[in-house]
């Protein structure tokens, strides 16, 4: 046979349910490895000198409320698979997914002409690879997310204490959270302990919890901030993305960012085109108690 598996032969699921609006997925794993070398030989053998993990990265345009974005705090672990078939086939012919997987990043990024996009990092502490089926991750059938309500540039609202909105012209932001995980393991309590040999037995979020704003816009009456006033006190204020679908009767992503700081400016200006700044602001939250 020398068929191939086409993008619009394969579907992408989460926890048994599948994703609209992907536009390209990569998942990886590596082995790490060590030598064992005695004298007088060399090498005679290698031995496993990390744990097993894998990752994941999923790229989507956002026409619905993302799921993923739920991921991003504390919560049990999720799966994902890709499962496809070739060209004149009708039936499954083979899956790529994995076990266990947390998020680690979550970005979302717009600019004017153009749909929201959303980029999200997995790392995976258990198993990746080919045989890991959605019918096998939830005892199911899979459920299709049909429903698109994709957003239109006026719905999606941006704003922000530093700025004047509507003389000031935003065009493009990148909203960036910072999620990352720390495996536990421990030793197996007898030979035949064989999950808790191979899996973490706790994974943990790191707190403070990084969120960056970054934001461009076309300047009319904005002054950027001086330097050495960061001495004197960091400028704070609120900073909030709302996107709304093109019907505006329901929120498909919200992040409001209250006492984030102005961490950087860039100012730019070249023949032909207006000047322009890029604003970073950053957030920490901490664990609820």
């Amino acid at each position: 046979m020398k068929n191939a598996s086409l993008s619009y032969e394969q579907n992408f699921y989460v926890n048994g349910t599948g994703l609209s609006g992907v536009q390209s997925i990569n998942g990886s794993y590596g082995i790490q490895e060590g030598p064992i070398n005695v004298i007088g030989y060399g090498y005679v053998t290698h031995i496993l000198d990390a744990p097993l993990e894998a990752n994941f990265t999923i790229d989507r345009i956002l026409i619905n409320e993302d799921g993923l974005l739920n991921f991003t705090g504390d919560g049990a672990a999720f799966s994902g698979v890709v499962s496809y078939n070739t060209y004149g086939t009708f039936s499954q012919t083979g899956s790529f997914g994995f076990h266990s997987g947390y998020l680690n990043s979550y970005a979302l990024s717009c600019e004017v002409g153009s749909l929201p996009e959303v980029s999200v990092g997995i790392v995976v502490y258990g198993d990746i690879g080919s045989g890991i089926k959605f019918d096998t991750l939830e005892g199911k059938d899979p459920a299709e997310d049909n429903t698109i309500n994709a957003p239109s540039q006026g719905s999606i609202a941006i704003t922000c204490n530093e700025i004047n909105t509507s003389s000031n012209r935003i065009v493009s932001f990148n909203h960036q959270i910072a999620c990352e995980r720390q495996a536990a393991y421990a030793l197996p309590r007898s030979a035949t302990d064989f999950e808790r040999a191979k899996y973490p037995v706790q994974v943990d979020l790191n707190y403070p919890l990084e969120q960056t704003t970054n934001l461009t816009m076309e300047i009319d009456d904005y002054e950027t901030k001086n330097l050495y006033q960061y001495l004197t006190g960091a400028h704070s204020g609120q900073v909030n993305i709302d996107i709304s679908g093109s019907n505006h009767d329901s929120a498909i992503a919200t992040f409001h960012l209250d006492d984030a700081r102005l961490v950087s400016e860039s100012f730019s200006s070249s023949v032909g085109g207006v000047a322009t700044v890029n604003m970073t602001f950053k957030k920490y939250i901490n664990k609820r108690r």
